[in-house]
């Protein structure tokens, strides 16, 4: 047993080492998706909508496979000794899950505050800057977004 624990973390903390380059991108996630996390809890706690185990499980669900997508390509660009391009690559991914993560916690946060506030119309006009509406001006980006449309239908 001692073999064991001793083995798993030794690995643990190789991999901590070698993701030791892109430790403040881990950090920036972690901290986008817990407030992420909260502001959604809150919503649906002041909206007077049940809690979901279901999801919540989602969402720990989908955070930690985006941890390990991005863990993967730092590792995959250091294993292929292009580190610098697996951490240009990292920060586009970081910044992807910034944008929607971001769009969310706006919606969510709009939720919680009156719609009669200053607050409201910060978040609002925020919200109306990263949605969609603005999005879809840029032909590339209404493409990509009627295409997810089109595919989800099709399921």
């Amino acid at each position: 047993m001692d073999t064991l624990k001793l083995t798993v973390t030794t690995l643990l903390a190789n991999v901590a080492g070698l993701l030791f380059p892109i430790k403040d991108d881990i950090y920036g996630l972690l901290l986008l998706f817990t407030v992420n996390f909260v502001v959604g809890m809150l919503a649906d706690v002041c909206n007077r909508r049940e809690w979901s185990f279901r999801k919540a499980f989602c969402f720990f669900r989908d955070a930690a496979i985006y941890f390990v997508m991005v863990a993967s390509i730092y590792l995959l660009g250091y294993l292929k000794a292009e580190e610098e391009v697996a951490v240009h690559c990292v920060s586009f991914m970081i910044y992807v899950a910034i944008y929607f993560y971001g769009t969310n916690i706006l919606r969510n946060a709009r939720m919680l505050t009156g719609e009669r506030s200053t607050l409201f119309a910060v978040l609002d006009f925020l919200y109306y800057l990263l949605s969609l509406r603005v999005i879809e001006k840029n032909e590339s980006l209404k493409s990509y977004f009627e295409h997810g449309r089109k595919s989800k239908n099709m399921v």
